[in-house]
């Protein structure tokens, strides 16, 4: 039987969570509150038995197109979800195809994960480009730290990938929280913005939006100042005006249309968590 979570299953699901992802329960039960929220997850479960399995159907929006992102799958032991999760994902497809959806969205672990999900009819159409360079230095680069707000951040998003597909803010909210957690650093200016880890010997940019190629490179400048660190790896989408052709395409994102295809040269897929 597959039904809509409740607040009865949110102890089963994290713990699904957590075997699945190594999260803390802290991090797994906010996720599963504020960035899925309970109403949109799909639970898979035998009469009299808790939850063995789940699937996030997150509503997103793309300029004025309606979208599914399916996220956070997770099964309990002894459940194989590779070959689970196709079955509920064509269920899925046909179910909000019927309730006018237009696209879904999601992003496959592995190689193989894609080609199943390339026989669901979603499409590799949607790449990261992963670029590695170093940072020159620059004394006078100007930018603020852990000072940007999610709302701020959210419209400095919107004004450089107008066709972002977005999470509400109060999803972002618990999504850079936990980043926060975990080490993450925000580096930002008018310009732009960067969120990125310190490891090792290079600053890993989970993400950079800037209005151009001097505003990174001002907002990289700054973060060497502080860190001392003088390299970095970027994770850029493949349409990503910034350093326009650069970097290593590996894959990310998978799209399938609903209703009809339509042009997706300018979408943004990047959910972070």
């Amino acid at each position: 039987m597959v039904r809509t979570a409740d607040t009865e299953d949110l102890e089963t699901l994290v713990d699904l969570r957590c075997a699945r992802y190594g999260e803390s329960r802290a991090d797994a039960a906010g996720w599963l509150q504020n960035v899925a929220g309970l109403a949109h997850i799909l639970v898979l479960q035998q009469p009299g038995k808790p939850a063995a399995a789940m699937l996030a159907a997150v509503p997103v929006q793309y300029s004025h197109r309606r979208g599914i992102w399916f996220c956070g799958a997770a099964a309990a032991q002894g459940i194989p979800m590779e070959t689970l999760l196709p079955k509920l994902l064509n269920g899925c497809l046909r179910a909000f195809g019927a309730k006018d959806y237009d696209f879904a969205v999601l992003a496959p672990e592995n190689a193989q994960e894609a080609q199943a999900l390339e026989a669901l009819g979603f499409r590799n159409l949607l790449p990261m480009r992963v670029l590695q360079k170093p940072i020159q230095r620059n004394l006078l680069a100007q930018a603020e730290f852990d000072s940007l707000t999610v709302r701020h951040l959210l419209e400095i998003r919107m004004r450089c990938q107008p066709g972002c597909i977005a999470l509400p803010e109060t999803a972002m909210n618990e999504v850079m929280t936990q980043l926060y957690r975990r080490g993450l650093t925000v580096v930002s200016n008018r310009r732009g913005y960067g969120l990125y880890f310190t490891k090792a010997e290079e600053l890993q940019f989970l993400e950079l939006q800037a209005d151009n190629d001097y505003c990174a490179d001002t907002l990289l400048q700054a973060a060497r100042e502080k860190t001392g660190v003088d390299r970095a790896r970027i994770l850029l989408a493949e349409n990503q005006t910034l350093y326009l052709g650069a970097g290593r395409r590996c894959g990310y994102g998978m799209i399938a249309f609903l209703r009809g295809e339509f042009p997706v040269t300018d979408v943004y897929f990047r959910m972070l968590l």
